[in-house]
């Protein structure tokens, strides 16, 4: 993203849709090869999103504020980590698993169609 390569709205789409993929494959490909498809896809749209949305949130921070933006954006990325397997139990609790994982699936891909477009193309 630093060199123009890559913008926020293409990489982050790209990300979510790679760990929506991870989760649709954890629900629908049983055993090992599901599990392996899924701790692939999920990392890798991790490794995508996490970079681009901490340069994004660094070069759009007041510099000045600079530690406080990152530290509260730390705060939210744990409140992720925690709400995310949250929503998948919510769902598994009322029906199954695979449909608790498909609808951590559908949350991602509404999250790839509306988060992008609220940023201008960097």
């Amino acid at each position: 993203m630093d060199s123009k390569r890559l913008s926020y709205r293409a990489g982050s789409a790209a990300g979510l849709l790679l760990c929506a993929a991870g989760f649709i494959a954890a629900a629908t490909i049983p055993g090992l090869a599901g599990l392996l498809a899924c701790a692939i896809a999920i990392g890798s749209g991790a490794g995508v999103l996490t970079p681009l949305g901490f340069a994004l949130l660094a070069a759009s921070a007041p510099a000045e504020r600079l530690g406080e933006t990152l530290g509260a954006a730390e705060v939210g990325r744990e409140l992720g980590d925690a709400g995310g397997p949250l929503l998948v139990a919510a769902i598994s609790a009322a029906s199954t698993l695979s449909l608790g994982l498909l609808g951590a699936a559908m949350a991602l891909l509404a999250a790839a169609v509306i988060a992008p477009a609220g940023f201008s193309s960097r």
